[in-house]
Formats: structure tokens, C-alpha cells, sequence
């Protein structure tokens, strides 16, 4: 994992990263509705997973918005390299999920497959030891038995917990629409309502400009 550690002299939201260390809940904990048709059609048509291509979707927008490759370590901010997802995954006949590192392969379909195909191999402790000394991830995770107007994520440690987390819900089908919950939540001290809505913009300009036919 590389890291590049930020000069709190010269940095543009020292103020606002240092207001709210601390604080009892510092985090923007957004969800909305996404249009996924064009990528969900794509994805049928190629034999490929949805949520993993999804996976990549998400993950390379996030690599393109420098505040979601923030990261903190007590009062000391830091910027990595790129984000990597570890996302959870219930193989079908179990009901308890493990943690798949999906890496960065260079397209959609490429990431889709092999990440899928990583995916089935049955890991020990739910492969939670995997998060162990890493920051440059995003946890990705799926609730798709639930259409969900709001949805919280688990915090290990109040205000020191800053790696962003994605969840994704249950499809709602309207006329030539396909909407899915998608669900974002933030440390404040690392960024702002704007640059999550500009995350989310950019995932549906994305599937918008790449998928629809």
C-alpha cells in the first residue's frame, strides 16, 4: 500500500478536518436512488456479474475524487495511492458473507469475471484477517433483499473509522428504469456533501455514457 502523508501547513481542509476529530458522530451518511438499467442490460447481455461489475464502476470513480483516497491516523491525514474494494459476498447455500479483495483489473468485464471467479474460493474467518493493516480500501456491500430509503453501516470506532463505505439495495423496476439504492457513508473531516454528490454524479454519468444503446 503506498501513501503519501498530507502537510497540514499547506492543506486546503486543515481547519475542517481538525474541527471535526472528535466529534460524536463526524461522518455524511447519504443514500439515493441510481438509474442501473443500461449497466444491468449490459451485464445480462455479457454473461457477467452485475454486482461485481458494479464493484469496478464504483471503485474507479472513487480513484478519480483525490477526498475519497483520504485516509487518517489519529491527527495525521494521509492520501493512498488508489482504492482497492473489499466487498462482501454470500456464495449461494450460505448465509454468513466473507470479504473478497477485488482488485483493479483494467475493464469492466475483465474485473467482472475474474473478481466473481475469486469470489467462490472459500476463505477462513470470513477473510476479515485481509483488512488488517490496510487503509486504501472501500468496503462495498450489498443489501439486495431490501429496496431501502436509508441505510447505516457499522462504525468500529466513532470518529476514528474514516474508510469510506458503499452499499448497494434491492432493484425497483419503473417503466424503462431500473433504480437501486445506493447508500455512501463518509468521514466529514476528509470531505464534504459535495464531492459525495460528485461521486454519485459521476457513477451515473458513467453508466449513462457506457452502457446505454
Amino acid at each position: 500500500m503506498k501513501k503519501q502523508m498530507i502537510d497540514l501547513t499547506t492543506w486546503n481542509r486543515t481547519h475542517l478536518f481538525q474541527s471535526y476529530l472528535g466529534t460524536d458522530y463526524p461522518y455524511i451518511n447519504a443514500t439515493c436512488n441510481i438509474d442501473v438499467a443500461p449497466l444491468y442490460k449490459y451485464c445480462k447481455e455479457e454473461g457477467i456479474s452485475f454486482y461485481f461489475a458494479m464493484i469496478y464502476i464504483t471503485v474507479k470513480m472513487s480513484n478519480e475524487i483525490e477526498n475519497f483516497r483520504y485516509r487518517f491516523e489519529g491527527d495525521t491525514p494521509y492520501l493512498v495511492e488508489e482504492n482497492v474494494a473489499f466487498a462482501t459476498h454470500l456464495e449461494k447455500g450460505f448465509d454468513v458473507f466473507q470479504m473478497v479483495e477485488c482488485k483493479n483489473y483494467p475493464t469492466i468485464k475483465e474485473a467482472a469475471q475474474k473478481n466473481r471467479e475469486n469470489a467462490s474460493i472459500k476463505l477462513k474467518e470470513s477473510g476479515l484477517y485481509q483488512l488488517e493493516g490496510r487503509s486504501d480500501f472501500l468496503h462495498i456491500s450489498s443489501i439486495p433483499w431490501i429496496h431501502y430509503s436509508a441505510f447505516d453501516r457499522t462504525i468500529a470506532k466513532i470518529g476514528e473509522t474514516n474508510i469510506p463505505k458503499v452499499t448497494y439495495g434491492k432493484f425497483k423496476k419503473e417503466d424503462d428504469k431500473i433504480w437501486m439504492p445506493f447508500s455512501v457513508l463518509t468521514h466529514h473531516g476528509l470531505m464534504d456533501g459535495y464531492h459525495v454528490g460528485l461521486f454519485v454524479n459521476k457513477i451515473e454519468e458513467y453508466i449513462g455514457n457506457n452502457f446505454s444503446r
